[in-house]
């Protein structure tokens, strides 16, 4: 049971963390403030996410498959490219 919670928690952190990255994609080509904001916020969500797994595999709460623990490096990877996404949309707004 609490494998298959793990899973699913893996899941929805993925996809989070593609749907950040998706976010931060359109309110680039958009340049629309609003969608920047909501995009910032769904990245802070999915980072969250992320570290509450993070935190229970290095607690030693849940033991993690290599596969389980590769899912979470790509969805770590995803967010820190969009973070940088982020980054360089709002240093260029504030040139």
């Amino acid at each position: 049971m609490a494998q298959q919670q793990l899973q699913q928690q893996i899941q929805q952190a993925m996809q989070a963390a593609q749907a950040a990255q998706q976010a931060v994609q359109q309110a680039q080509n958009n340049a629309n403030p609003q969608q920047l904001q909501q995009a910032q916020q769904q990245l802070q969500q999915a980072q969250q996410q992320l570290q509450q797994l993070q935190q229970q595999q290095q607690s030693g709460a849940q033991q993690m498959s290599a596969a389980e623990q590769q899912q979470l490096q790509q969805a770590q990877q995803q967010l820190q490219q969009a973070q940088q996404t982020m980054q360089q949309i709002q240093s260029s707004a504030r040139q």
